[in-house]
């Protein structure tokens, strides 16, 4: 065992250690009661309510609800009791006899006292924020998936979010908080600050674990974080105990998952017409005789001589398997709380296996471990301490292609990936999967290569990328209030360690060849040709990464009540400070530091009329001396409108009615570089010599690989004017916000300096400039009686945004159409495609496209000549289409109870995204290597059915004869946008049954829990939501699941 495996052991066996002795003095100090009632809090959606409030009337004791929702409380015969959660109608009820009940909280009037998570920890009533602030019900993240960005697209207003790929442990999602505002390599993703710690990553955490998730989006919400806060802040707060008696949560799911779509290639038939005709189109002979065709499709013919593979069946399976097991425990005394959590997620792919390779696993498969520990301990009334030990291990599996290398770093291979590429672009008759005794087929020494996917999946070894993090937090709280009323402080500090090992050990397998032209021996076996001699023995190699990172935090909290006014204040300080002790370079080992300074003040009258001005003070050493730190204030104001006098007569109408309005600064990092406002200077490069011919001194010229400038981080000047209103007597809630954001000083490389300037490298500066706003809502329909023990609850959201590029540094263009300024960030650039040519006598009339390669021919497209110059060239690109990061996002999602059954529902719509084709699904049998096409390639022109709107224009074989046709044009853009059905759980819970109380099981939870269940998009060759021009992208997945949880 290495030391950085045995320290992870030990804090995690410390944690265990520390948690098991603290359940035991709780429990211990519970038991001394004689009288106890116990019981589970659920809302009327039979949802697990924690954090609910249990109070003791008579004696005025209170404790809270666990994570599972259950509670034990001392009482006597004949003592109120009342159930309490913000949001929701308060229950009381005389103890008497009996001792385990079963509470069901029914909302109230619009939530308004919910407490919300803001900037630095600060919790505030809903109903008293300025800024705006988004959360989310953590329960609905609670799905059977490897990485929880997956499942905010849709959920939350504001929020935008692209899941680009389904492989394994590879699945996570793009997040952008009101669209992308920023461009080239500058950070579009929003800060993460994980139980107040920055650097913590959002898809590390298990859902099961999270309490509370909040979205910062405007400036008076981020301004706190400064120069890191203009893309949005995500805070995550993970779950603490409660003053309760032990509880302990079991949970576990198995599922099946399979493709959401698998693009449809062409079958061998329909692969070999195409091929022919493409290469007579092309004046070349086809490559497949009719009697070579029909013996290829004869399913007695010999199949090693005659191929006819369908390599995705031969790859991949039709499914796969995942599984996710949970169990907690939660609890505590007056003085002592805790909640500690064990996570397992396992995920393999449907990429098959070879059995005779089964001293060594090649399958691709995922897993993770986390674990939690949050533990509180009050030493005095007025002083808290607090530990945290998170962390987590996974193990990545996948086939040994592409790994190693003289140039290779760690993860940079990606065996799974390459498995479906391969599949998908393999001809299905070039070579079998194999020849008998398992002999890898090939092609012959100097042909063409093809790619033969079985061998790449099954024949090459198997990489393993094993990564392990552990994140602690040391907290002090101190309330001053015998001091200063009202006045408390905390100080944090928090170390994270991660660490990452790649093994991989890898091989080339001999590779045999069928002679075609003689493919029988005498005695009849194959005659087999070796053209590259392998080996079965296995290489190896290995490669190490990681990170350290110290944050220290040290925060004043005032909050205070003076008659009809409250003031509220904060300060903060943080620093951090990382370093990757992997790295080989100088610049890079050098730790990376940063300082915070953030300060707020809040003021509200009557709770009607509320003031909040927000200042951040941070800087980077990234930047020169005098560019360090910078200052980024934003005021905001809201007014409850519902409060006054004169609104009463619309108080039928509106129950409540608030108008907010911010307007601040915030920053963005983005340079990208280490000290960027150094000039690093090396020599070796060309130089000249000088001297006569018998004294010549050769003189050495200089590199210049990064010209110093003033860099620094990007402003972003925000307006947003929010509306809050509840109306249908407050079931009915809305949510709506306008913004727009003013980025200036966006990081980008020069392009204003000519070629003759001569200079090896662009210079930088912080000279971009970018537009964005929107508009954002929610709506929300708090459950409600539908009739006899049914209630029927709706959630709804909807982004809109757009932005728009004001100054790049380029040069200004000669024709106003090929400007990308005015544009949006995303936009993308081509021709204009003006239908196919019916015939040469067109051609001749219209525009010279022999500029773009080869000369056109009838059936291929035609574009427009925008500068009317004759000519059809780069001077007659313009923008094409907006890219492929939607304008519109929408997600609608219902929640329905009967009894103890319930059914719940989430769907996500992306609108306004398009995808410009390349590669084969823009030109098939354009790259001249016998690789497969998409099944629609038969929509296509042909001279004998010169339709007008096919999917393909003519084809041709190889690059020169697709060249007209290959460039990105309008015929390529398509539109991507779906509606996917994005969730369902179905579900049945049984309480009070006696089987379950001689178990002592409080409550169990049987469930279906289904993902990414069905799609709807005009795009129909691939899963739209990929990254991926031409499908080559392994595929998204649907996950269905059955799972149980219970509570003792």
């Amino acid at each position: 065992m290495t030391l950085k495996k045995l320290r992870l052991a030990v804090c995690f066996v410390f944690s265990i250690l520390c948690t098991f002795f603290i359940f035991c003095f709780s429990t211990k100090a519970n038991a001394q009661e004689k009288i106890t009632i116990t019981g589970t809090v659920r809302d009327n959606l039979n949802a697990i309510v924690n954090g609910a409030s249990i109070t003791n009337l008579n004696s005025h004791k209170v404790v809270l609800t666990s994570s599972s929702g259950t509670f034990s409380i001392d009482a006597h015969r004949g003592d109120s009791l009342k159930a309490s959660y913000i949001g929701y109608q308060d229950i009381v009820w005389k103890f008497t006899d009996l001792i385990n009940y079963d509470l069901v909280l029914n909302a109230s009037s619009g939530s308004l006292n919910d407490v919300v998570v803001t900037g630095f920890g600060q919790k505030e009533r809903k109903s008293s924020l300025v800024g705006s602030i988004a959360t989310v019900n953590a329960q609905d993240l609670q799905h059977p998936v490897a990485n929880l960005s997956t499942m905010l697209a849709g959920r939350i207003a504001g929020v935008v979010g692209v899941q680009r790929s389904g492989l394994p442990g590879s699945n996570s999602a793009d997040i952008w908080i009101r669209g992308i505002q920023s461009f080239g390599s500058n950070p579009t993703g929003p800060l993460i600050i994980v139980d107040g710690v920055q650097g913590r990553n959002i898809n590390d955490y298990d859902p099961e674990d999270i309490q509370s998730f909040s979205v910062l989006k405007d400036a008076a919400a981020t301004a706190l974080y400064g120069s890191l806060g203009a893309n949005g802040v995500i805070l995550i707060t993970t779950k603490r105990g409660s003053e309760a008696k032990s509880q302990i949560m079991g949970q576990f799911l198995q599922g099946i998952t399979t493709f959401t779509k698998l693009p449809k290639m062409a079958d061998a038939g329909t692969f070999m017409n195409l091929k022919n005709e493409a290469e007579e189109a092309s004046g070349y002979a086809p490559s497949y005789t009719q009697d070579y065709i029909d013996s290829t499709l004869d399913p007695n013919a010999n199949h090693y001589v005659y191929p006819n593979v369908d390599w995705f069946k031969q790859v991949f399976k039709s499914s796969s398997m995942n599984r996710k097991a949970t169990v907690s425990a939660t609890g505590g005394s007056d003085n002592t709380q805790y909640y500690v959590s064990l996570n397992y997620y396992d995920e393999t792919s449907m990429i098959k296996q070879d059995p005779s390779q089964s001293q060594y696993n090649a399958g691709t498969r995922f897993s993770r471990y986390n674990f939690t520990s949050n533990v509180d301990m009050r030493w005095t009334k007025t002083t808290k301490f607090s530990l945290s030990i998170q962390g987590y291990i996974t193990s990545f599996n996948q086939p040994g292609t592409g790994a190693g290398g003289s140039n290779y770093t760690l993860g940079s291979s990606s065996g799974a990936q390459a498995a479906f590429s391969d599949a998908m672009n393999a001809s299905p008759v070039r070579v079998p999967a194999f020849y008998p005794g398992n002999l890898v087929a090939g092609v012959a020494e100097g042909s063409t290569p093809s790619p033969n996917p079985w061998a790449s999946v099954t024949q090459t070894g198997y990489d393993n990328i094993y990564t392990s993090q552990l994140n602690s937090t040391l907290s002090l709280q101190q309330d001053f209030g015998f001091w200063v009323k009202g006045l408390s402080a905390n100080a944090q500090y928090s170390f994270d360690n991660e660490s990452q090992n790649e093994n991989y050990r890898t091989r080339q397998r001999s590779i045999w060849y069928l002679n075609q032209a003689q493919p029988y021996n005498a005695d009849g076996t194959l005659n087999l040709q070796e053209v590259i001699a392998g080996s079965d023995n296995l290489n190896f190699g290995r490669l190490s990464a990681g990170n350290r990172q110290n944050t220290l935090q040290g925060q004043i909290n005032y909050s205070r009540s003076f008659g009809e006014h409250h003031v509220t204040g904060m300060l903060v300080y943080n620093q951090l400070s990382s370093v990757d002790p992997y790295q080989s370079s100088y610049t890079a080992y050098i730790p990376h530091h940063q300082q915070n300074y953030a300060a707020k003040l809040g003021y509200s009258y009557k709770n009607t009329y509320l003031f909040e001005f927000n200042l951040g003070y941070n800087g980077s050493e990234d930047y020169a001396p005098n560019k360090r730190f910078g200052w980024f204030p934003a005021p905001g104001v809201s007014w409850i409108v519902s409060n006054e006098d004169f609104f009463k007569p619309l108080s039928k109408v509106f129950q409540y009615f608030k108008v907010r309005y911010t307007d601040g600064l915030s920053g963005a990092p983005g340079t990208g570089l280490r000290f960027g406002y150094l000039t690093f200077v090396t020599t070796g490069a060309n130089g000249a010599s000088f001297g006569t011919a018998s004294s010549l001194v050769n003189y050495s010229g200089v590199n210049i690989s990064q010209y110093g400038a003033n860099v620094q981080w990007a402003v972003s000047h925000t307006r947003d004017l929010g509306v809050d209103f509840h109306t249908a007597n407050d079931h009915l809630q809305f949510v709506l916000d306008y913004f727009h954001s003013h980025r200036t000083k966006v990081f980008l490389s020069r392009a204003d300096f000519p070629d003759y300037a001569g200079l090896q490298y662009q210079p930088v500066g912080n000279l971009g400039v970018v537009d964005a706003s929107g508009f954002e809502g929610q709506v929300t329909l708090t459950p409600i009686k539908i009739g006899k023990n049914m209630t029927l609850g709706f959630n709804g959201t909807f982004t809109y945004n757009t932005n728009k590029l004001v100054d790049d540094d380029e040069p200004s263009y000669a024709d106003p159409y090929q400007d990308r300024k005015g544009h949006n960030i995303n936009a993308q650039y081509g021709y204009i495609a003006d239908g196919l040519f019916k015939n040469q006598a067109q051609i001749d009339n219209s525009a010279d496209q022999s500029a773009l390669g080869g000369n056109p021919r009838p059936g291929d497209i035609k574009y427009k000549d925008l500068n009317g110059d004759g000519v059809i060239n780069q001077y007659d690109q313009t923008k094409i289409s907006n890219g492929d990061v939607p304008k519109w996002i929408a997600g609608a999602g219902f929640n329905f109870t009967y009894g103890d059954f319930y059914i719940s529902a989430f769907f996500q719509a992306n609108i306004g995204s398009y995808r410009t084709l390349s590669g084969i699904a823009q030109s098939p049998f354009a790259m001249s290597d016998d690789g497969n096409v998409f099944a629609n390639a038969t929509d296509r022109w042909t001279p004998e059915n010169p339709i007008e709107n096919p999917f393909y224009p003519r084809l041709g074989y190889g690059s020169n004869a697709n060249a007209n046709n290959d460039v990105a044009s309008t015929w390529w853009v398509k539109n991507i946008s779906f509606v996917r059905f994005k969730t369902l759980d179905i579900g049945y819970n049984f309480k009070n049954r006696s089987w379950m109380k001689s178990m002592g099981m409080r409550n169990l939870q049987v469930y279906f829990d289904g993902i990414n269940l069905m799609y709807w998009s005009p795009f129909k060759l691939w899963d739209p939501e990929l990254n991926t021009g031409n499908g080559n992208v392994y595929p998204n997945t649907r996950n269905l699941s059955i799972g149980v949880r219970a509570n003792f």
